[in-house]
């Protein structure tokens, strides 16, 4: 079995060793070999996996996503499992908000670095990846630094009142995660509740990982492109 959320880049583990090998046997280089790190070398070749699916431009940047992974799997002989590990029902969501958390940047990033270690992200998607592209641009975008922050107005605002006042499927929280996004994508040793901001962002981080591989790929967090949804 081989876990999406176990072969990210940067991971050493038997699971990466089990990619690099399927990469191997469907005809990609890894001049290194299946050492089970998941460097340069194994992001390279996992593009060119990627290319040869049909994938194109960024969604070929060597960053695994559920179906090609997937179909990797299949042709290579091991079971893939893209669930998040750390999943919860969404009934078991809470609402409660956060008292005394001052709406700032310096506590959204000491936040956002411990969300990352949480979750075994680099740092770097705080401060900025090759492309710019980071947490801090994303919370800010997404809630103005407010963590008791919640869209009611938009096309998610819709199901029964919640204890906070607002419709079940608002978005809410540093990131603007909806219940079903949080739920699915919850870090395990996290709080249940949406507004928690480090459980809040982990969720967020997760969902950014099993969706478009990494953060570059994410508009919403690039400071160099216009806001958009993601």
């Amino acid at each position: 079995m081989v876990a999406l959320s176990n072969v990210r880049f940067g991971k050493r583990n038997d699971e990466v060793k089990a990619i690099q090998a399927g990469l191997i046997a469907v005809g990609m280089n890894i001049p290194a070999g299946a050492t089970g790190f998941f460097g340069e070398q194994t992001r390279s070749a996992y593009a060119a996996w990627q290319r040869v699916l049909g994938f194109t431009g960024s969604a070929a940047d060597g960053f695994p996503g559920c179906s090609s992974l997937a179909e990797l799997g299949a042709r290579a002989g091991f079971v893939v499992d893209c669930r998040n590990p750390g999943a919860i029902t969404k009934s078991s969501v809470r609402f409660s908000r956060n008292s005394g958390v001052a709406v700032d940047e310096a506590t959204a990033r000491a936040f956002a670095e411990q969300a990352c270690d949480r979750t075994g992200a680099p740092r770097s998607w705080v401060t900025g990846v090759s492309n710019g592209a980071n947490l801090l641009t994303l919370v800010f975008r997404e809630s103005s630094f407010r963590p008791n922050a919640v869209n009611r107005d938009d096309v998610n605002a819709t199901g029964p009142i919640q204890s906070d006042g607002a419709r079940l499927n608002c978005s809410r929280g540093y990131a603007q995660v909806i219940p079903d996004t949080f739920a699915e994508n919850h870090q395990a040793g996290t709080s249940d509740r949406i507004y928690d901001p480090v459980a809040n962002i982990a969720a967020a981080i997760n969902y950014i990982w099993r969706r478009y591989g990494d953060i570059s790929r994410v508009q919403q967090a690039n400071p160099h492109r216009d806001p958009a949804p993601y």
